[in-house]
């Protein structure tokens, strides 16, 4: 006679420590996912970051590179005898400000009555670094400026003037300097030193 098999089945101590083996490895999984994607959304910030910060400086580059000896009007007064003029409260900046004019302000075809050259400045208000212009190089006494943010989260603002070998903290010559030096700061970069070149500076 021939004996018949039993097919032994899990006990329910097994089936609990299974489900709580695969409870474990799908916790550990949900772990290792969340954290990658932490770590995904933080690389994707540093890379906006990093992203703003080059288009900030290439913005400033292309500004200061092109500024032109020309005088500027500053709240509708006689344009001032300097080519430059910066320093604290600057355009109400809660810092230094700077105003200067600038070439290259593209007018295809001549569409709009105005030249190439365009009055322009940097301040800092609340924290955001501002870039400002104006539709004419010599601004009317309370006309408005056009004004764009380039930098968010920036404390201080200073500039510095590049002329025979040195840097200097202020510019009150007839003269454009040969280059202009931008220092502020930023909670995730800490202090940051620009510099810039002047192309139509020279020594004076």
């Amino acid at each position: 006679m021939m004996g018949t098999s039993r097919r032994k089945g899990f006990t329910l101590i097994e089936i609990l420590i299974a489900i709580a083996i695969f409870s474990m490895i799908g916790l550990a999984s949900s772990q290792v996912l969340s954290s990658v994607l932490r770590s995904n959304e933080a690389s994707i910030k540093a890379s906006q970051r990093i992203t703003t910060m080059q288009r900030a400086y290439q913005i400033m580059q292309r500004d200061f590179m092109q500024m032109v000896a020309r005088g500027n009007r500053v709240g509708g007064e006689e344009p001032n005898k300097t080519f430059l003029v910066a320093g604290e409260r600057v355009i109400d900046s809660e810092d230094d400000g700077i105003v200067f004019s600038r070439l290259g302000w593209r007018n295809p075809a001549q569409l709009f009555p105005r030249g190439n050259v365009q009055a322009m400045g940097y301040r800092l208000r609340e924290n955001k670094l501002e870039r400002l212009y104006y539709l004419y190089p010599d601004p009317a006494l309370g006309e408005e400026p056009q004004v764009s943010v380039i930098l968010d989260d920036v404390e201080g603002l200073k500039f510095q003037y590049y002329d025979n070998n040195k840097w200097l903290k202020k510019w009150d010559k007839q003269a454009l300097p040969q280059g202009v030096k931008v220092i502020f700061t930023t909670e995730r970069f800490g202090q940051v030193q620009w510099q810039f070149l002047v192309t139509g500076g020279h020594d004076v």
